[in-house]
């Protein structure tokens, strides 16, 4: 499996992206709400719902197409 996801034409790619869709950029949002928490709340606050929106519709239908 390694070496289907490393040296792949371009299914491994394809794997990555998919995964990385729809659990990385709201895993970076959360990590960038709460480090400009102390400084900014009501941003952090917006960028937490927005977050928590895109992951709601990235997770639901949105990835669902995709599959």
């Amino acid at each position: 499996m390694t070496n289907l996801i490393l040296e792949g034409d371009a299914i491994g790619w394809y794997i990555i992206l998919l995964i990385t869709l729809p659990f990385g950029i709201p895993v970076l949002l959360i990590i960038l709400a709460l480090a400009i928490r102390t400084k900014r709340k009501k941003a952090s606050n917006i960028i937490l719902i927005l977050t928590a929106i895109y992951a709601i519709v990235g997770l639901g239908y949105c990835g669902s197409l995709m599959f």
